[in-house]
């Protein structure tokens, strides 16, 4: 140590006081108290405090807080240029530049050898003639023959209408104006939603979907499987446990009014 731990030990214990004596005048902590003595300033939280902190001891033991700062001051340059002369040599240039190109000349030769397997093993795999295609054969002209006065017409099937073109029930809703609903999908659990004018909605079923309610059933147009459905009532007439399955479907070239009847 410096010296001025020892002057504060010393002038602490001649007095007979003891640390908790000396925390209660002048308010520092006991572990404080103690890394001055012992000249461990990394317990304080700063230079700043510790001068403080010196200075405020030495007065309260009656000893100079100049004499105690000084040799504060000394003891710190001490350490400085002890860390000064500890510190390690640089490593010399050349032995970093020679290590550097060492790794590169290892990874190079890596590349090297990955290269070389790559390359000879795609040479032994490719069979001599693998870039070769043979010429496609001619193929004989077809002839007709000519048609007879008991020649079949050709079976050709009808064109599928607009709801058989679709794979289960699909609902196409295109809003005209503001319009609540409460739509079950396959005997899911109800979903509502609120829809505005110019909106679209499409809702797709594998066996029906049933439209619990719509409050409005006026300010929508309907197609089910692309085929445009009679309107569903007024804004004055909501529409309830509409059920719409394959039987419905079904029946749209009959009846496109899938409204219940009375």
């Amino acid at each position: 140590m410096a010296g001025e731990g020892a002057m504060l030990k010393k002038a602490r214990e001649e007095k007979g006081w003891s640390y908790q004596d000396v925390e209660k005048v002048i308010k520092i902590r006991v572990r404080y108290l103690q890394a001055l003595e012992q000249e461990e300033y990394s317990v304080l939280p700063g230079e700043t405090y510790t001068k403080g902190f010196l200075r405020s001891y030495a007065k309260y033991l009656a000893l100079d807080p100049e004499e105690i700062i000084s040799l504060y001051n000394s003891s710190r340059q001490k350490e400085v240029e002890e860390k000064v002369q500890t510190l390690p040599e640089p490593v010399p240039k050349t032995t970093v530049w020679f290590k550097l190109l060492a790794v590169i000349v290892v990874v190079l030769v890596a590349i090297g050898i990955i290269y070389g397997i790559f390359y000879f093993g795609n040479k032994n795999n490719n069979p001599p003639n693998a870039g070769y295609s043979p010429t496609p054969l001619p193929v004989a002209p077809s002839v007709e023959e000519p048609g007879g006065e008991n020649e079949q017409p050709s079976d050709s099937s009808p064109p599928l209408t607009p709801a058989e073109e679709y794979s289960g029930i699909v609902a196409e809703i295109t809003f005209t104006g503001r319009c609540w609903m409460r739509v079950k999908i396959d005997g899911g659990p109800a979903v509502d939603s609120m829809n505005n004018e110019g909106e679209t909605k499409v809702l797709q079923a594998s066996r029906e979907i049933e439209f619990v309610s719509i409050g409005n059933p006026g300010a929508l147009d309907l197609k089910l499987n692309g085929v445009e459905i009679e309107p569903l009532g007024t804004s004055k007439q909501p529409v309830f446990n509409l059920v719409i399955n394959q039987d419905t479907i079904n029946n749209l070239s009959n009846d496109r009014n899938i409204l219940p009847k009375d």
